[in-house]
């Protein structure tokens, strides 16, 4: 008989229980801590991310401070003693931050920025110029953050005018087209080989929807529109208004102190705004930063978003998120990061697709089991954004005034009472400087116009010995310079050699239309200038001197020639056009729009210029216009808005800052509205390091 022990057996099966209850015992301890370990790792990339933020806003406040103290140091001309040397403070006194040397005492109450000057160097050939490089570090103590900027300031000093004759004090224009009035760019701009200068300011509005190709920065006081083809290679964009992207192009950065809405396939990297911003393009951003609401209507990638007010997302992704009142993720796409100082409204409770949300309070989500959502105290506030990170400025407008040119031209144009046309000469080599008449010569042929004599006859023939020629012989076909009703005409039967005389030619009338011939000249109007057709135009400092110094044909401008051989330094040889005037006024609080003459400048057809182009009151293109020089409309009279239709193309390849840089005389009167739109100091490029 065999006796089974079944206590042997069971025995067994109990040990086996409890190493089962074991092995997941561990399992469910490995996984608490994983959580717990994941839940740690997850709070503090959360308070990381927050703080960087806070630290790199400081960090963006000190840039535009450090800016504004270059300005004071390129006013009294004590920028070149900044250098690898140098290190600054930036301390706050209540709501502003002074720089003072580190040595300095410093307040208790101060913002902890620190200034390294990494290089300041001259750049250009004119002695004007210098480029700064700075490090500039925001300490957050109580956050336990830091931030370092890298930025390159481009400083433009003051300078004085080489032209002779009035006021020392002189006003410059680096940028390549400078509008005080509005710009409707509907033609569409195109800058080539223009490096720096590739920037448009705007002291009014800006619109366009025919596309922008080679700018670099777009700098306007009112709103910007810009539809169409949109812009190629623009890096920044900064305005005082509203911002509108819509249609297509890809952008650097966008600095509004208004709103800043897209739409379409617009895709921009960094958005900093005042206002609200409305996502409603479905390209890639990389940041935004508003002191109001952010609202994605489409399906945007955005990596991060900072908004003072609310966020509403109701298509799209934000990887990370901060905003001081409501939260909406409406969407079922996946979020990183997000912290509310309000309410975070879910897509649904079923939805899950996020790693870290910190809120007051919670709206249809989910029921939190691992730690993802943390409730925070009430009135928290969790972002501190930036804003539009400079406000665009602009000085009193330039007075432009034909008639402060008078003592600088060569040739001044007027007619007497029989209207004969007269032509006061001055600094021409083998002239004596006077009035004479411009008349006909009689000669081999019946009729041979162009010459300079102190007497002619009522058929306008020489009755005395010319003094010299001024134009191209014309034997049969018309005179090249007429007058009549007010209005000049130039206008010559061919274009293969010189027409007139080179200099700079001033007329006194209503308007100077130009048709076609081959000038090398600077041309002044003290109304309108109409140009357009089989004409060339370049002025004296691009003609060069074997045109200018050293014709066959006619005399030498003393003033603009050293020699033969070579041209002197003067800035009045670089204007290729300029218009408008205001008798009896030397500023412009003296002369208002109602007063003042012309300052319209017209382009049509084939319109090429060489060298820099100044409207008085406003620009308007159409057809193909190819400019080598750079713009000014100074918006004085009435209905100022600059027109650029057609295809205009400013073109800067062979030229030199001497020959674009916008150097007018003076500077006094206007509306005082701050610093000047082409600041003295403004930032070429910045990054983080």
């Amino acid at each position: 008989m065999t006796i089974e022990n079944k206590q042997i057996t069971n025995a067994q099966q109990g040990f086996a229980t409890v190493l089962i209850v074991l092995l997941v015992g561990l399992a469910v301890a490995a996984s608490a801590l994983g959580t717990a370990y994941y839940i740690n790792m997850s709070q503090k990339s959360l308070v990381s991310s927050h703080a960087l933020t806070n630290a790199q806003s400081g960090a963006w406040t000190g840039v535009e401070i450090l800016r504004q103290y270059l300005e004071i140091l390129a006013k009294d001309g004590s920028i070149s003693s900044l250098n690898e040397e140098s290190s600054l403070s930036l301390n706050v006194q209540g709501k502003t931050c002074n720089l003072q040397d580190e040595d300095e005492d410093e307040d208790e109450d101060v913002c902890p920025l620190q200034v390294k000057i990494i290089s300041n160097e001259e750049v250009g050939t004119d002695s004007r110029q210098f480029r700064v490089t700075a490090n500039i570090q925001n300490i957050s103590d109580q956050s336990e953050s830091s931030s370092t900027i890298q930025v390159v300031y481009d400083v433009l000093l003051n300078s004085s005018d080489s032209s002779g004759g009035g006021s020392s004090n002189t006003t410059s224009f680096p940028s390549g087209m400078n509008f005080y009035g509005d710009l409707d760019a509907n033609g569409g701009i195109n800058f080539s080989s223009a490096g720096d200068r590739a920037v448009v300011n705007v002291a009014g509005d800006f619109n366009t929807n025919s596309g922008l190709k080679g700018i670099k920065e777009l700098r306007v006081i009112g709103d910007v529109d810009i539809s169409g083809g949109g812009a190629t290679g623009l890096e920044n964009i900064y305005s005082n208004g509203d911002v509108t992207l819509k249609a297509s192009g890809n952008y650097s950065l966008v600095s509004a102190k208004g709103g800043v809405a897209t739409s379409g396939s617009v895709a921009v990297n960094d958005i900093y705004a005042d206002g609200d911003v409305d996502i409603g393009s479905s390209g890639r951003f990389n940041s935004i930063d508003t002191k109001s609401s952010i609202t994605v209507n489409t399906n945007p990638t955005i990596s991060r978003a900072t908004a003072g007010k609310n966020i509403t997302v109701k298509n799209g992704s934000i990887s990370n998120s901060l905003a001081n009142l409501d939260i909406s993720y409406d969407v079922w796409n996946s979020l990183e990061t997000a912290k509310s100082g309000g309410t975070f409204t879910c897509k649904s409770k079923n939805w899950s697709a996020y790693n870290k949300i910190s809120a007051v309070k919670f709206s249809s989500c989910p029921i939190d089991t691992s730690g993802k959502l943390v409730t925070l105290a009430a009135d928290t506030k969790v972002a501190s954004p930036t804003g539009a990170l400079l406000t665009v400025t602009m000085t009193k407008k330039p007075f432009i005034n034909a008639l402060d040119y008078e003592q600088k031209a060569n040739y001044v144009f007027s007619v007497d009472e029989k209207n004969k046309i007269m032509v006061y000469v001055r600094n021409i080599n083998g002239i004596t400087e006077g009035q004479y008449y411009l008349g006909y010569q009689k000669g081999n042929n019946p009729k041979s116009w162009g010459y300079l004599c102190q007497d002619i006859d009522a058929s306008g023939y020489c009755t005395s010995n010319s003094v010299n020629r001024f134009g191209r012989e014309v034997d049969y076909g018309p005179e090249i310079i007429t007058y009549s009703g007010g209005s000049w005409q130039l206008r010559d039967t061919q274009n293969t050699s010189s027409s007139i005389a080179s200099g700079v030619l001033l007329f006194k009338g209503k308007s100077v239309k130009m048709g076609a011939g081959n000038y090398a000249n600077t041309i002044i109007s003290t109304g309108d200038i109409d140009y357009g057709g089989s004409i060339t135009l370049k002025a004296p400092n691009y003609a060069g001197a074997s045109i200018v110094c050293n014709s066959v044909n006619f005399p030498m401008p003393t003033n603009l020639c050293d020699s033969t051989s070579a041209l002197s330094v003067n800035s009045i040889g670089n204007i290729a056009l300029l218009s408008g005037s205001c008798p009896g006024a030397s500023s412009v609080e003296e002369c208002y729009a109602s007063n003042y003459s012309g300052g319209n400048i017209k382009l049509t057809g084939q319109a090429t210029i060489e060298g820099n182009i100044i409207a008085g009151n406003k620009l308007d293109t159409g057809g193909q216009s190819v400019i080598k020089g750079s713009i000014l409309a100074a918006a004085l009279g009435r209905d100022n808005g600059s027109k650029l239709g057609g295809s205009t193309t400013i073109d800067f390849n062979g030229t030199t800052d001497e020959d674009t840089i916008i150097t007018l005389p003076g500077g006094e009167g206007g509306e005082e509205e701050g610093e000047t739109i082409t600041q003295t100091v403004k930032i070429k490029w910045a990054r983080y390091i």
